[in-house]
């Protein structure tokens, strides 16, 4: 149960060639990867509450691999790869064994498909588990459509929209469900500082219902799930040896706001500030 997304974090691992008669050349690898670790107050789910007290750690990562690329043409990139998330909860929240801390492990494929003009669509199948047998094993399929207008005006949105069908077990109610979101992380500024760069977003996202995602207890359910807005900063790390990837300091903060049915999940609360600290490395 991951609200990320969100798009690929990969960066480029490139490796020496050379020839007897050229000088050394560099070239892409097909292979690249991500890996961060969260440090946060609060964990929802899309609105949904998991915990949000005591100490709440998220690592994920992903590995990926690029099955096409081209410079020109309608269809620009297919990359494919696999990512784990995971919570680790000092609340033990929902424990019911010997792994109390680990709450929530998620496990999935995914494809990512480039196109012209910055359009991209990435499909997710989730496997949500829980090595603490706080919930059952829910499986969801998403389709998420974004777009990096960057080449387009000086201040980039980065619009995206994501399609969540529940197909296994489900995530909050009795019955799978559909649900959307989408957002936008307009950039505010960006350091041209070579030695310090540090760039401000705005994220914001709104979380709806199509079918069955966030019912209440009489069965019937509003459109509206939440929303919230955010300011995020990031800096890239200098002075990393070299091999050792990209490495990323971001501290980020959002203010939610949820619909009468999750204010009820939330213990009454209509709102809540969630911050959150990360740590990242690309390969």
């Amino acid at each position: 149960m991951t609200a990320r997304m969100t798009t690929l974090l990969a960066m480029a691992l490139t490796l020496g060639l050379s020839t007897p008669a050229v000088a050394e050349e560099e070239a892409e690898s097909r292979f690249s990867g991500v890996f961060q670790t969260d440090v946060t107050n609060a964990y929802f789910f899309r609105g949904i509450l998991q915990e949000r007290e005591g100490v709440i750690i998220q690592p994920w990562a992903e590995l990926y691999a690029n099955l096409f690329s081209s410079e020109d043409g309608f269809l620009r990139d297919v990359t494919i790869g696999a990512g784990m998330w995971s919570s680790f909860q000092s609340e033990r929240t929902g424990a019911s064994d010997t792994m109390g801390w680990w709450y929530e492990a998620d496990y999935y494929p995914l494809i990512s498909m480039d196109f012209a003009g910055g359009l991209s669509l990435l499909t997710v199948y989730y496997f949500y588990t829980s090595p603490n047998d706080a919930f059952t094993t829910a499986q969801e399929l998403n389709f998420k459509l974004s777009w990096d207008d960057s080449e387009h005006w000086k201040f980039a949105l980065n619009p995206w929209v994501n399609l969540a069908i529940e197909t296994v077990n489900t995530a909050f109610g009795p019955d799978e469900g559909v649900g959307l979101q989408m957002g936008l992380a307009p950039t505010l500024w960006e350091s041209e500082n070579e030695d310090c760069q540090i760039s401000l977003s705005a994220p914001m996202e709104l979380g709806l219902a199509l079918n069955d995602y966030y019912e209440n207890d009489g069965g019937g359910e509003n459109t509206f799930g939440y929303a919230n807005v955010g300011l995020l900063a990031s800096l890239p790390l200098n002075g990393i040896p070299e091999g050792l990837g990209e490495w990323t300091l971001s501290a980020g903060a959002k203010y939610f706001f949820f619909s009468s049915t999750l204010e009820e999940q939330n213990r009454g609360r209509s709102t809540y500030p969630v911050g959150t600290l990360s740590l990242g490395v690309a390969f």
